[in-house]
């Protein structure tokens, strides 16, 4: 884990942001820059032992946003831009800026998404960094997050800065109220007994527990270069939604009501993780493991049942 350093984070009220600021805080000299508009963000981000710091990376001034930092995590995106302005602004524009003013850092790690990769007709795909590009899922999201990646590339070389774009795939294992796609539909579950699915075929996911995003951190710092480095950001484990929420049925002792909605309509994704395993080692929490724990996490009323690990 990495110690004595001065870290600059974005997304810190966010849940991948979050969570990396928790661990690195005890240790290092954290920032954590954001807009802080939710009520109570500010107070959140202060008890983790984090500077924070108010402001818009992408359309604010950075005149109160230190320098001086050994290494930025450039976490905050917008998930969903109002228009393709606003998302090249947000997704693309706002990381330029940002490395041009931590020009001096020693590397600057950037969160994608797997959605930049083009998808396959074959739901079981695996995607290896060298896939093509060209995701459409989530309106503006996937093309401006594709535009970061080139925007970030370009200011990587321009700025000789060591760089490294992290391909984000589903997150999750955390309590906090912004949920993450399995963290919000397990809860949906619990509640209700249903389980959306996309109206034809499986959906495929490569998640990945927040306890060992935070351990890829220092790793892929170590990986940042010129040009930039592109690494998946996923789990070990190809995984099926509907085999996923089989298994948390049986653990909480309530059989799942499948409903095919169009509204359900996330992409199938499954990071090769082979580039990740080889540069950070294995993933140490196994799906099943995260599953339970983030349900005693976030449902710790609930008995579960002892399953043995497949």
């Amino acid at each position: 884990m990495l110690s004595g350093h001065r870290i600059l984070i974005t997304g810190v009220t966010g849940r991948i942001g979050g969570a990396i600021a928790a661990a690195l805080a005890p240790t290092n000299t954290v920032i954590g820059l954001a807009r802080y508009g939710r009520v109570g963000a500010l107070d959140d981000v202060k008890s983790l032992g984090v500077t924070p710091v108010i402001g818009d990376f992408a359309r604010g001034s950075l005149d109160d946003v230190p320098h001086n930092v050994d290494y930025v995590l450039h976490v905050a995106a917008d998930i969903r831009p109002a228009s393709a302005v606003d998302g090249m602004i947000d997704n693309a524009d706002g990381a330029a800026r940002l490395m041009g003013h931590c020009r001096a850092a020693r590397a600057f790690l950037h969160v994608s998404a797997s959605s930049v990769y083009a998808q396959n007709a074959d739901p079981y795909h695996v995607y290896p960094e060298s896939s093509d590009l060209g995701g459409g899922f989530g309106g503006q999201y996937s093309a401006t997050k594709l535009a970061g990646e080139g925007a970030v590339r370009a200011a990587a070389a321009l700025l000789n800065l060591p760089t490294i774009i992290c391909r984000q795939n589903v997150q999750y294992g955390g309590l906090g109220v912004d949920a993450g796609l399995i963290d919000r539909f397990l809860d949906h579950f619990v509640e209700t007994g249903e389980v959306y699915l996309p109206l034809e075929g499986p959906l495929i996911i490569g998640p990945i527990h927040e306890d060992d995003i935070v351990s890829l951190v220092e790793p892929s710092l170590a990986a940042a270069a010129v040009p930039a480095h592109i690494l998946n950001w996923g789990g070990d484990e190809l995984v099926d939604w509907q085999e996923l929420f089989d298994f948390v049925g049986d653990l909480i002792g309530k059989s799942p009501k499948f409903i095919r909605k169009a509204e359900f309509n996330f992409p199938n994704y499954y990071p090769d993780p082979t580039a990740r395993r080889a540069l950070t080692g294995p993933c140490k929490v196994s799906w099943r493991d995260g599953i339970r724990r983030t349900l005693e996490l976030r449902h710790p009323g609930i008995a579960l049942t002892a399953l043995t690990e497949q």
